[in-house]
């Protein structure tokens, strides 16, 4: 009888620790996860939420230099076009979005992967990859802090942004009725 519960003991230890150590590897395995845990969607009523988009044209000489701005939030879809390394607005537009709009939008990104890439802190900057192409940059954030940020390029490689490129290029594009003529012209 002691040894048949000594047994059963040593059995039931013998499975927890083997539950264990399956749990522990499933948590180590997606623990890693590239992918954002929080979907974005849920933040479509929220004021202060918005998605951005900034597009970064090639390395050149500050007159050549562009970059086009898209900010979306849940009252307002703000286009901005820059020339030069400092910021200086050459064009923009603000048009109208609604939650409901918003919370489409967002959907769509989540789907396009807008969520996905590395947290790598040697990659947060964008800035220095592909001198002769464009960089993208995507962030969301919400009440004043940005809660995720992810680029990639034109030229492959290092890059932190996962997601379906062309998809979310064309999901943010679309949010600005007159973005062909507002960044017809520039070098990007």
């Amino acid at each position: 009888m002691y040894r048949r519960n000594h047994l059963r003991f040593l059995f039931s230890f013998g499975l927890a620790f083997l539950l264990l150590i399956v749990a522990l590897i499933f948590i180590l395995l997606h623990g890693n996860s590239t992918s954002s845990e929080k979907l974005i969607a849920g933040y479509a009523k929220n004021p202060s939420a918005y998605a951005a988009m900034l597009i970064d044209g090639p390395v050149n000489a500050p007159s050549q230099h562009n970059q086009v701005l898209v900010v979306v939030s849940n009252s307002v879809t703000k286009v901005e076009v820059f020339s030069g390394y400092s910021d200086n607005i050459l064009r923009s537009a603000t048009y109208p979005m609604d939650e409901s709009a918003f919370h489409v939008f967002l959907r769509s990104l989540e789907y396009a992967g807008y969520t996905e890439g590395s947290n790598n802190p040697d990659l947060r900057q964008a800035s220095g990859y592909c001198p002769t192409g464009d960089r993208y940059i995507f962030s969301f954030g919400v009440n004043g802090k940005q809660i995720l940020r992810y680029w990639t390029t034109d030229c492959g490689g290092t890059h932190t942004y996962d997601g379906n490129l062309q998809l979310t290029l064309t999901l943010f594009q679309a949010q600005v009725p007159q973005y062909n003529q507002l960044t017809t012209n520039l070098n990007i």
